[in-house]
């Protein structure tokens, strides 16, 4: 009868509190040549799509960049005395990701970082202003990250920009349900010391 008890819970409260997984996209539209030298960066916001910090579990990101090369070239990568003005060299940047990354040449073509992720409310980045210290990016509570590169060419032409995020989202029961659940539990518990009561008396 137990066993009985606890499956039946068990079925009922699965179909209550209940889990689905997707993916949660932020797209910037770029479609311009980059600048040499010139720092350029851009925050990802989750929350302005949807995210809820207190329903979604983020479980892994993705940041892709769709480059170009406006003048189609062809380096020697084997030939390091090679490198010319006219490879495309590019330094990334992340809180996140491995803080810098170099790539001394970027071709046409989708570059991407990703990374398994873990919830945490740890704040990724601090700002100090006026002697206050404020947290700027937190992934898991406001659902922002920053990535930003500087290129040291005059060769490249940024498409879009784009943040993937894998989300498990658990739906949140309505009050109703929540009162059927406890209903229920509460019913059993009469009905079963009824019955004690009345074995007792017979």
């Amino acid at each position: 009868m137990k066993l009985l008890k606890l499956f039946v819970f068990t079925v009922f409260f699965g179909s209550v509190f209940s889990a689905h997984a997707f993916i949660l996209s932020d797209v910037h539209e770029v479609n311009s040549a980059l600048i040499p030298e010139q720092t350029f960066g851009i925050t990802f916001n989750l929350a302005d799509h949807g995210y809820n910090h207190l329903t979604d579990t983020i479980t892994n990101i993705k940041i892709s960049f769709d480059f170009r090369e406006i003048i189609e070239t062809e380096e020697d990568m084997d030939n390091p005395a090679g490198v010319t003005d006219d490879w495309e060299f590019v330094i990334f940047y992340s809180w996140i990701f491995d803080g810098r990354s170099i790539y001394a040449d970027i071709d046409t073509g989708i570059l991407s970082f990703g990374t398994g992720w873990r919830k945490t409310y740890n704040c990724q980045y601090y700002s100090s202003a006026e002697g206050d210290e404020a947290c700027w990016e937190n992934l898991d509570l406001y659902g922002n990250i920053s990535s930003w590169f500087v290129p040291y060419t005059d060769n490249l032409w940024l498409g879009e920009a784009r943040l993937d995020a894998n989300i498990i989202r658990a739906s949140i029961p309505e009050p109703a349900s929540i009162f059927l659940l406890f209903s229920g539990l509460f019913g059993l518990a009469i009905t079963r010391n009824l019955l004690k009561y009345s074995r007792g008396i017979l």
